[in-house]
């Protein structure tokens, strides 16, 4: 009698432990997810790919060579939300202790227009270092990414008038042909991405976020 209530005992104890550990372990990772200024992902299936960039060069998103790397999605000719994009990422890197040797990846969304003098022309417009890397490819190459990282770009074709203010415009809206999502991801080293931000992006929030995942 003694011994099975001295079983029954080390049992309750047994159970009280595991279950007091999972609840410290749910309590550390809330915590850990909340340290976090922009979306956590959890198990996100991030689409690996290996495409050439504006210097030629081959982009393993998998195998970037840091702890962390940035992903985001643009086009050359955009006027609109790529400059901010381009613009809150680089201000954001001016503050993270050795930011040169973070990658930073641009994915085409407009593989027929971003041809490597146009993207090449980018680079050098924006004064962005060598650790960016701007690449294309097909849309058959492209399209997995997308899909992978929820961006849908969307090609419109505007035709142009002639003269007067409606041509201007139009003019204009041939420039800015393609809709698409503009998030920024943030990769692990392997790769996958465990951070989003979405606009509008708080610059302090993004090197926040990028200094703690390269700890």
């Amino acid at each position: 009698m003694i011994l099975r209530q001295y079983l029954n005992y080390v049992r309750a104890k047994s159970c009280y432990l595991i279950l007091f550990s999972l609840f410290v372990f749910v309590l550390i990772s809330c915590d850990s997810e909340r340290q976090y200024k922009g979306t956590v992902l959890n198990n996100h299936d991030s689409y690996r790919f290996a495409l050439k960039d504006h210097s030629n060069r081959l982009i393993d998103s998998g195998n970037h060579g840091s702890n962390v790397a940035i992903l985001s999605f643009l086009f050359t000719e955009c006027t609109d939300v790529c400059p901010i994009i381009t613009n809150t990422i680089r201000k954001s890197l001016s503050n993270v202790p050795d930011s040169g040797k973070i990658p930073v990846i641009i994915v085409s969304v407009d593989p027929e227009n971003d041809s490597l003098e146009n993207r090449n022309q980018f680079i050098k417009k924006w004064n962005l270092d060598t650790n960016w890397s701007f690449i294309s490819g097909t849309r058959e190459d492209l399209t997995p990414i997308w899909n992978s990282y929820f961006i849908n770009p969307q090609k419109y074709e505007v035709p142009i008038q002639k003269g007067g203010v409606e041509g201007i415009n139009n003019a204009l809206l041939e420039k800015e042909t393609v809709i698409h999502s503009s998030p920024v991801y943030i990769l692990n080293d392997i790769g996958v991405a465990k951070l989003v931000h979405t606009n509008p992006i708080d610059k302090e929030a993004l090197t926040q976020d990028i200094i703690r995942m390269k700890k």
